[in-house]
Parts: C-alpha cells; sequence; structure tokens
C-alpha cells in the first residue's frame, strides 16, 4: 500500500510548526499530522474524545483547503471543530487558551505564497521542541495505518487528494475570537492612551488587518489604512526588503504620521517604523516594549542585537539567550518563572514577535499572559511609552536605545558560487566551526587562556585539549574572516545556535543554516548600519570560498 502514496513527502517541523511549498502539503499530509498531533494530545491527557480543538487561518489561497484537511482530522478522531476563520495567530492561541482547548493554525506567516504550514498550541500553550518526539511518533503511527489500508479502504486518491472533498470550514466562533483578542487590549489599557496619534497602517494581506485597526482606533489614534491588497504579500519582519523600506519611508513623507505599524501575513509578528519611515528591528522594538512592560526576566534568541542584551541587564533585567525559535524563548521564560514565581517574564524575537509570559499589572488593570507570538502588544507598549515621554519615536529611539545596529540576510543555491547550496551543506559548515563537546555552549579568548561556558551554566577555563581544539576553530575562522574583509582578530564563539563570531573591533556575525527553509543565514552586529551591512556583503564573498573547501 506504501507504493501509492510513493510520490508523497512527509513535512518535517522547522523552528515553529510544519511548513512547506503548497504542492507537498497534500490533504494527505495535513490529515496525517493533524491526526498525530491530536493522537498526542489525547496521550498526553489534553484532549479527549468528544473534545474540540479551535482551527483558523491566514489569507492564502491555499489556507481554506488546508484548514478543510485539518478539519476531516479532527472529525475523524471524534473531536469537534471550533472553527474561528480567518485570524491571526494569537487571536486564535488566546481564544483557545482561554477555554483551555487546543488550536491548530493554518500559515506559512512570512513566507511565500506558494508555501503555507501548520502550526500546533496545546490548551497549556505552544509546542516545545521537548514534544516533537512525541508528536512524530504518533505521526508515523498515523501514517502507518493509513499506508496499510486498501485502495478501496482509503479516503484518498494516489495524489493525496481527498476522493470526496470534506467542503471548506463555516467561521462559525470567528466573532467571537475576535472579539475576545480586541477586548484584551481595550479593557486594560486607557480609552484615550492614544488620543491625537495619527498612525499609517501598511495593512497589505495581514489577517488582522481590520481587527488591528479596531483596536488602535479604540484607543483613541486615527488610523490611516494603506496598500489593502486581496493578493497575498510575503511581508518579512525580519528582514524587510529594499522596495519595502522604500515605501514606507516615501509613505512617511506623503503622511506624516506619527509612526507605520504593520505586522506579517498571520499578524504575529509585528512591523513599527518612526515617523521618517525608519524601521525599528524586532529586538530593539521589544526592548523599548520591556522598558513599559517593567519584565524582571526576559528571553531572546541568541541573534539578538548584543547592546540590547547589555542594555537589559544594567536595567536589572535577568537574561536568558535561546536558540532561536519561539519554542526555545517559551521554554526559557518557562524556567526563568520555575526560578522566581511570582517574577514579571516576557520574551521577544529579532522578528519583533512578543510573548507576554506573565500578567502585569497595567492601568490598575490585569493584561493576561499569552506565551505566543504577538504583534499588538510591542507596538503598542512603544506608542505608549513615547506618549507618557511626550516626545517622538525617533527621540525615544535615541534616548532609550544603544548605538548598536544590526543587519541580516540569506544565502541559498541562488547565490554565486553557491549553486549546491542545500541544508546538509549548512549543516557541515557549521559543524566545521563548532567543538565537538555540544556542551560547550562559548569559549572566550585571551592571549594565553581560552574560558569556556557550558550547557549547564558552569564557568571555568578550558583545560589544554579544549583550548587547543577552540583555537584550532578560531583558526580556521580566521583563514575567512580576516583583515581582508575588515574583521579584527576573534575574540568569542558562541555555539548556541549555529555560530556567533565577535571579533575584537566589535564586529559579529552570526551564521546559521535556517530551520525551515533551504537557506544559510547572516546575522551581523557592528556599531554603524554601514558596517553591519558590509558583515552581511563579505559573508556572500566568504560563504562560496568555504563551499569550495568543503569540495562540494
Amino acid at each position: 500500500m506504501e507504493n501509492r502514496f510513493s510520490k508523497n513527502k512527509q513535512l518535517r517541523f522547522g523552528t515553529s510548526g510544519l511548513r512547506d511549498q503548497v504542492v507537498y502539503m497534500t490533504d494527505l499530509e495535513c490529515y496525517i499530522n493533524a491526526r498525530g498531533f491530536i493522537s498526542f494530545l489525547m496521550e498526553r491527557g489534553e484532549l479527549s474524545t468528544g473534545g474540540q480543538v479551535a482551527v483558523g487561518g491566514d489569507r492564502r489561497e491555499s489556507t481554506p483547503r488546508i484548514m478543510a484537511a485539518v478539519g476531516r482530522a479532527i472529525e475523524d478522531s471524534g473531536c469537534g471543530i471550533i472553527c474561528c476563520g480567518l485570524v491571526p495567530s494569537p487571536t486564535l492561541a488566546y481564544f483557545a487558551m482561554e477555554r483551555k482547548i487546543p488550536s491548530i493554525m493554518v500559515t506559512g506567516s512570512h513566507i511565500p505564497e506558494d508555501r503555507n504550514g501548520i502550526k500546533f498550541t496545546k490548551r497549556s500553550g505552544e509546542v516545545l521542541k521537548s514534544d516533537e518526539s512525541d508528536i512524530l511518533r504518533n505521526v508515523d503511527r498515523v501514517r502507518n495505518e493509513l499506508y496499510g489500508q486498501s485502495e478501496a479502504e482509503s479516503i484518498f486518491d494516489e495524489d493525496g487528494r481527498f476522493k470526496v472533498s470534506p467542503g471548506f470550514l463555516t467561521p462559525d466562533h470567528q466573532e467571537e475570537a475576535i472579539n475576545l483578542y480586541i477586548q484584551r487590549y481595550l479593557s486594560v489599557f486607557p480609552e484615550d492612551g492614544l488620543k491625537g496619534m495619527k498612525l499609517v497602517f501598511y495593512q497589505h494581506s495581514a489577517v488582522g488587518r481590520d481587527i488591528i485597526q479596531s483596536i488602535f482606533e479604540g484607543l483613541g489614534a486615527e488610523v490611516i489604512p494603506v496598500s489593502r491588497s486581496d493578493k497575498f504579500v510575503p511581508v518579512d519582519t525580519e528582514k524587510i526588503s529594499p522596495q519595502t523600506r522604500l515605501f514606507l519611508e516615501e509613505t512617511a513623507r506623503k503622511q506624516k504620521p506619527f509612526a507605520i505599524i504593520s505586522t506579517d501575513g498571520d499578524s504575529d509578528r509585528p512591523l513599527l517604523t518612526d515617523e521618517d519611515g525608519l524601521f525599528l528591528p524586532g529586538d530593539k522594538l521589544g526592548a523599548l516594549a520591556s522598558l513599559y512592560l517593567e519584565p524582571d526576566g526576559a528571553a531572546l534568541p541568541i541573534s539578538s542585537n548584543d547592546g540590547i542584551v547589555r542594555m537589559l541587564r544594567d536595567n536589572g533585567v535577568t537574561v536568558r539567550l535561546t536558540r532561536i525559535g519561539s519554542p526555545y524563548v517559551i521554554k526559557a521564560m518557562v524556567d526563568l518563572l520555575t526560578e522566581n514565581p511570582s517574577g514579571r517574564v516576557d520574551g521577544w524575537e529579532v522578528n519583533g514577535g512578543f510573548l507576554l509570559g506573565s500578567p502585569r499589572e497595567i492601568n490598575g488593570k490585569i493584561l493576561k499572559s499569552l506565551p505566543t507570538r504577538d504583534a499588538v502588544l510591542p507596538i503598542l507598549a512603544v506608542l505608549l511609552l513615547a506618549r507618557r515621554e511626550g516626545i517622538s519615536l525617533s527621540e525615544l529611539i535615541d534616548r532609550h536605545l544603544p548605538a548598536r545596529y544590526t543587519h541580516a540576510d540569506i544565502i541559498d543555491n541562488t547565490a554565486p558560487g553557491c549553486e549546491s547550496y542545500a541544508p546538509e551543506i549548512g549543516k557541515r559548515i557549521i559543524n566545521l566551526f563548532t567543538p565537538a563537546d555540544s556542551e560547550i555552549i562559548q569559549a572566550e579568548f585571551s592571549q594565553n587562556s581560552c574560558t569556556i561556558r557550558r550547557m549547564d551554566g558552569t564557568v571555568r577555563e578550558a583545560d589544554q585539549d579544549e583550548s587547543d581544539g577552540l583555537r584550532e576553530i578560531k583558526i580556521r575562522i580566521g583563514e575567512y574572516f580576516n583583515g581582508e574583509n575588515g574583521f579584527g582578530e576573534v575574540i568569542a564563539l558562541n555555539f548556541i545556535d549555529g555560530v556567533k563570531i565577535t571579533f575584537s573591533n566589535g564586529d559579529i556575525s552570526h551564521l546559521r543554516p535556517s530551520g525551515n527553509a533551504p537557506e544559510f543565514r547572516n546575522y551581523a552586529s557592528a556599531n554603524t548600519t554601514e558596517r553591519a551591512v558590509k558583515i552581511v556583503e563579505a559573508g556572500k564573498i566568504i560563504l562560496p570560498r568555504i563551499i569550495a573547501d568543503l569540495k562540494i
């Protein structure tokens, strides 16, 4: 029977959920993974027969079909569907968490429309990396069961399509979910908190465009919607294209707003610019939001601006650096709360997604925690902070943020000299610059010694073998990142996620293969924007040399 589905490509977990090209997200594959997730929930005691699962999606053309496949999987598992229709990921998650039920969001987030994805949320919160093995075990069991059916028994044809279409889901709980999310903010923040503030809202195809407009108008802002699109527009809030930057700056010149706001496709990642249309990166956005929300602890990915990390620690915030991806940030927030159960804990990512790890008292009212990416809260917090201090956004940024700048870009098999690039090559590149001992997460070099930090938090001087191995890696990196490209000597290496290289002249180049796409990422930090850009551009010259030396 397995040969009937020999053309079927199995979906894989990335940094957050499942993603692939739409052509590979067949009815069969989406059904198998949804049923496997439900089976996992039942195994964990988070769901039982007759229970309910909330479902939502973004505005991609493929989303309704995939939602239908997910719905059929829920029904065939003996459970009920609560369809919230096309809503933001945080809207669906908040609705489900309030009902204490799991949810499944169909979204490819910021990636192009020819791709899509499925994101699972337990009733207790997002799926963590520690859950994946049990989910995949259940997925494999469901797969074997379906592959073992005869052609007559199977509800799928050999191309993985339903023989009889289940039909699109009816969004019978959409209004309820939307109103709950809107009231989350309007019931806590002052109704005139943004009174008279002119905001331009770049709506494009964001699934939350009408919902978010209602929230900001409900708090007194004048919201000017622009560039609404019926065609899906992939907006990556971690890698704003030059065309989008130009559009934002031109829009600011025309409209003269206090700020421009927007989100990515499923409206869980924010986009904020100042009055001149200059984009504020997500890690800096989160840092400014934290000045309003005042956390005791913060979880950030290792790719965050190092100046932001220093600023937070100087302000007395305990910072935990994690691997890239919201599941790792959430795990670190849980650890911080375990250490200090009454603490105020937040997390955010370089893409801007903000996670409220613990409830917060605001305006004499309690804003409930929402430990999943949210686009509204960081934008709102920063605007209210600027209003409280009586200054523009550009002045707020200059007043509070360090003069430390980041830039990031990707390299894939379309880049000159990288035509052979594939995910396994990315792993080989990182292995070239990584110690054999996976417990070592950081090394700092001085003239006569090497200090290491291990996974368990211990810090000590490296022994002779460790020091020799790490210095060999340092020399290997120096063969590529050297004075010819303006780099200083390597003074520190971090291996939490990929390899983050710190140089004596203050430059940082963080190399990391993408977890959900055939791309190799380079995150740079420097004292000027121009230098950060040059670091990334230098990487586009260096990487082909590394690939060539690997004899690929």
